[in-house]
């Protein structure tokens, strides 16, 4: 049963938070959740990938690839990645598995590459082992426009239908002006092939009016990317600066109109722009004020919560509003309600979906990664 309570806008009016409130009521279930912990020893976990078989496989900025055997208990180091360039939000991001692993055991993964005056997003890819000890034949596929800053590096991958490959790609935050030229790759989203050609019907494949690769333009930070394989339907987080994070439904040639259109402001809380809408720039789905920061986004395809199949989840990692996991209630491909489902108590970087049908999330420091268990209720 859903149950919707409109949002009390007081609070987020406030202008340090950011633009206006945003009004998506709140939702709420019939049940509490909490976290149970299935991996306790990670620094720094950044992106999952479970195996068909329960395995985990996920990043640590510093620490590379790790492998749980069972998706349970103690991780292994995986060997076989290049050296990343560690230093701010750099490091070790985004994985992915081959939409045909089950046979080819490939793994894609997006990592920092260069130095502090020349870095940049690449996405490498190779042969899990048979043992899941190493990644064998591992080649790069895609480097990212370079810039000179460690900071606001996307870096979320997911596989379409048709076997292309989605690589989200911050702006760099003193780049934020690029964001608006489809000619470089900063603040975009990017289609490729996965021996890191470009797709013929990308919008900008003939490069005139943008970079070959570039699928959409003027984002900030996208930190969640999810494709919706029975719609075709490829959603996206980002952060907003100080206010302004959105959830945006991405199609191609599309200008999501970063910074010339936001609903946050600088941290400091000067105005970057009066603008929260403009001819030919997409509008958000739903957008937070004050900020989550949200990380990680998944769709529920499973019957473990009840009501909840078809919602979007994402994580919460900073910002006032923050430190949680949010439930997004949709409905006909658009947003219904939200619900914050920890209220304040966990940063989650990233959240997927198990084999086993539950979520798991992964805290954005050195907790570990948690399965959401429906908690039972507690005696009267």
């Amino acid at each position: 049963m859903r149950h919707l309570t409109p949002l009390v806008p007081l609070a987020l009016l406030i202008a340090a938070c950011g633009g206006p409130a945003e009004t998506t009521p709140v939702a709420t279930s019939d049940f509490e959740v909490k976290l149970t912990p299935v991996v306790t020893e990670t620094e720094w976990p950044w992106g999952l990938a479970f195996l068909p078989n329960g395995d985990l496989l996920f990043t640590e900025k510093e620490g590379g690839l790790k492998f749980v055997a069972g998706g349970e208990g103690t991780p292994s180091s995986v060997t076989g990645l290049p050296e990343a360039f560690i230093e701010g939000q750099a490091g070790y991001l985004g994985l992915v598995l081959d939409p045909d692993f089950e046979t080819n055991r490939m793994v894609y993964i997006s990592y920092s590459k260069g130095d502090g005056d020349a870095n940049a997003a690449a996405v490498i890819k190779g042969r899990l082992s048979d043992d899941s000890s190493a990644l064998e034949n591992v080649e790069e596929i895609f480097w990212a426009d370079a810039r000179d800053t460690a900071y606001h590096y996307g870096s979320r991958l997911q596989f379409a239908n048709d076997g292309t490959l989605f690589v989200s790609l911050g702006e760099g935050f003193s780049f934020m002006k690029d964001a608006q030229d489809p000619m470089n790759t900063h603040g975009t989203i990017v289609r490729i092939n996965t021996d890191g050609s470009i797709p013929a019907d990308n919008p900008f494949a003939d490069g005139e009016a943008g970079a070959p690769a570039v699928w959409s333009y003027g984002h900030r930070n996208v930190q969640g990317l999810y494709y919706d394989a029975a719609t075709g339907t490829l959603y996206e987080t980002e952060h907003g600066p100080k206010g302004g994070d959105e959830l945006n439904l991405v199609t191609p040639g599309t200008n999501y109109g970063w910074p010339e259109i936001t609903y946050g402001v600088n941290y400091d809380g000067t105005i970057i722009t009066n603008k929260t809408e403009a001819e030919g720039m997409a509008q958000p789905l739903t957008y937070w004020v004050p900020s989550i920061a949200p990380s990680g986004l998944v769709m529920l395809t499973s019957d473990v919560y009840p009501g909840w199949k078809g919602d979007l989840f994402t994580g919460g990692m900073n910002g006032p509003a923050g430190l949680e996991l949010t439930r997004i209630d949709m409905e006909n491909g658009e947003v219904v309600g939200k619900q914050s489902l920890f209220d304040g108590e966990y940063p989650i970087r990233d959240v997927v979906q198990g084999p086993d049908g539950h979520l798991y999330v992964a805290t954005k420091d050195f907790d570990g990664i948690f399965r959401v268990d429906i908690a039972e209720a507690e005696a009267e």
